[in-house]
């Protein structure tokens, strides 16, 4: 475990270096981290490299370092936005403190439509800190972790639905068991001003961002927020006012951070089938279920009923897929216990 002051005994008096770039008070500077090299063709044995651009925004007046990513998948579009919108906007002298934005982690993946690292197949996030002698996917988050995310004092990672998915917007803390990360941890994840905040239990979610992070000492937050393959204006704008949020509870940007009214810190549940054929959704994201209550049927081009799925215990839909081809042991939605 890391330790850490409040600002993680940086100051920015004269200059710091985040991914091999150095940076002063009141500037904005941007960059890239490179990863690699691999072999696009094997034949040939060409080298090739993937970057990952960051921006850096030096306030004039010390304060917390915050760094911000997106796109770790790269069809999760509205928070890809949300953080090239924030890079873009944001000025020196709007900000305490330090923010590293970094708007799309997965490039190739980006490129090409889809949801993991193209070139190796893995899925960036589970594979968190990463692997300097990995694949190339395991190399990328490696890069971004050792050089870009373990800088900072607090970090929140932008994510979204996938291609074949829709969710209700949410936010997400891991509990590493540590009060005072735990408790950061749990006001960055309210104050990215969702309904439902998930509370990942100590030994849950694997190699993802928001548990390495605060295992490392930096209180992290996950965003969820953003329909499949789809970008959506309102979206985007909601997850840079989230985060804007976030930033006015650590004081970084002036005024008073909101406080969202009624909200429900909950633990959820992947809800799986275990038949392959078309589901019948009946239900949409957002709805509350007691138990019991029918989600839909898989069932076979005969129409005949393979399964029928119901609702746990009572609890909401988070996220959904709308796509209704399914597979055994295929993850349907993200269930929310209440």
């Amino acid at each position: 475990m890391l330790a850490r002051g409040v600002y993680g005994g940086r100051q920015l008096t004269h200059q710091n270096v985040f991914g091999g770039l150095k940076v002063k008070p009141g500037s904005k500077n941007r960059s890239f981290i490179e990863a690699g090299p691999y072999f696009l063709h094997k034949r040939a044995w060409l080298r090739q490299y993937v970057r990952i651009p960051f921006t850096v925004i030096c306030g004039s007046r010390q304060g917390p370092t915050l760094c911000v990513t997106a796109g770790v998948h790269g069809t999760e579009y509205a928070g890809i936005e949300a953080a090239a919108r924030l890079a873009n906007e944001l000025k020196p002298e709007d900000l305490i403190g330090t923010l590293i934005v970094v708007p799309l982690v997965n490039g190739p993946a980006f490129k090409e439509r889809t949801y993991n690292c193209p070139i190796d197949g893995v899925n960036l996030q589970g594979n968190f800190p990463g692997k300097l002698d990995g694949s190339i996917g395991q190399t990328m988050i490696y890069k971004l972790f050792k050089e870009l995310v373990s800088k900072a004092d607090y970090y929140l990672d932008l994510h979204g639905a996938d291609s074949h998915e829709s969710e209700r917007c949410h936010a997400g803390f891991y509990v590493t068991g540590i009060d005072d990360i735990d408790k950061r941890s749990q006001d960055m994840a309210r104050h990215l001003g969702f309904k439902y905040v998930l509370r990942y239990m100590t030994g849950e979610c694997t190699g993802s961002s928001w548990r390495v992070a605060p295992e490392n000492g930096i209180p992290s937050a996950l965003c969820e927020c953003g329909q499949g393959d789809r970008l959506l204006p309102e979206e985007a704008s909601g997850i840079m006012e989230g985060v804007l949020n976030v930033m006015g509870y650590l004081k970084m940007v002036g005024g008073i951070p909101k406080e969202t009214g009624e909200q429900n810190i909950i633990s959820s549940a992947k809800i799986c089938v275990n038949s392959s054929g078309m589901f019948h959704m009946r239900v949409q994201v957002g709805d509350i279920l007691e138990k019991g209550d029918l989600i839909g049927e898989v069932k076979d081009l005969e129409g005949r009923v393979l399964e029928t799925v119901c609702a746990p215990s009572r609890g909401v839909v988070l996220l959904t897929i709308h796509n209704p081809v399914v597979e055994l042991g295929e993850k349907l939605m993200t269930f929310g216990y209440l």
